[in-house]
């Protein structure tokens, strides 16, 4: 648990430093994570997961995860490998004569993108605030393609909690979030409490972000199957759920009751599960 709780730390990590300074993460379990730069698995290398966030993934070697490009193309060479999903979001996923993938193969363009940016950055604060959200929202789109490549078995079983225990996700979710100022303030009693503030803020603070993601996969996972679309890759089900609570964002009062209610029942499903490890 402990690992997957610093590793969770190096994906917020990620996200607040986003298109800044960060350009390269190694996990503990051989996952090669890059922002800004392209990730290269050469010939007799394997690594568990190659992920780039802005550049493309070249495979020559063998990734016994998924290989994951957001912004650039996914290229499996004739003596490529990958064992989990290969996914291009944004570019091209080219697969050349010879590689093998034995999971899905997803390529998600999105055409229009950097006109679109031009466009709601040219000025006036109505264009202003909707390029805001509409970071906000690609950068909830890469997070959630880390999470599921990274943590795809605890974000699944987070996910099966909430399906199978609606409401007391939501009433331990509830319970843990108006406890959340009343331990600080019995923290702040001594000075080892007052150390230990920190750490109970992270904690909680992690336990909501992963649980948000268990929900939109739950999500996701549901609103595709009310169209009668089953078995589809996790992947493919938590951009699905990211992007429905989006739109579902978007709408005033409505939209923050319901995302809340989502973080809720993802935190409390996190507690549960022990961080999806139970």
């Amino acid at each position: 648990m402990k690992k997957r709780i610093l590793a969770l730390l190096a994906v917020v990590l990620i996200s607040t430093s986003a298109f800044a300074v960060i350009k390269e993460l190694v996990t503990a379990d051989s996952s090669l994570v890059k922002v800004g730069d392209g990730v290269i698995v050469p010939i007799g290398a394997e690594v568990k997961d190659a992920v780039s966030i802005g550049g493309n993934v070249t495979v020559f070697g063998k990734v016994t995860g998924s290989a994951v490009s957001v912004g650039g193309n996914v290229v499996l060479k004739e003596s490529a490998k990958v064992q989990g999903d290969a996914v291009a979001v944004g570019g091209m996923l080219v697969k050349e004569p010879g590689a093998v993938v034995k999971g899905s193969v997803v390529e998600v363009t999105a055409p229009g993108v950097g006109p679109a940016m031009v466009f709601f950055t040219s000025g006036g604060m109505v264009k202003g605030l909707f390029f805001f959200k509409l970071l906000t929202f690609i950068g909830f789109i890469v997070l959630a393609m880390i999470m599921v490549v990274l943590f795809m078995d605890p974000l699944g079983k987070v996910s099966g909690s909430i399906e199978t225990n609606l409401m007391r996700t939501f009433l331990i979710g509830t319970l843990a979030f108006l406890l959340f100022l009343p331990v600080i303030f019995i923290l702040m009693i001594s000075l080892i409490g007052v150390m230990i503030i920190p750490l109970w803020v992270l904690l909680v603070g992690l336990a909501a972000f992963f649980g948000y993601f268990g929900a939109a996969h739950l999500l996701g996972k549901k609103t595709l199957n009310a169209f009668k679309v089953y078995n589809k890759p996790m992947m493919v089900e938590t951009l699905t759920g990211v992007t429905l609570l989006f739109l579902v964002g978007l709408i005033p009062i409505i939209g923050f009751f319901v995302k809340f209610f989502a973080a809720l029942c993802g935190l409390g499903a996190v507690y549960l599960t022990k961080f999806g490890t139970k």
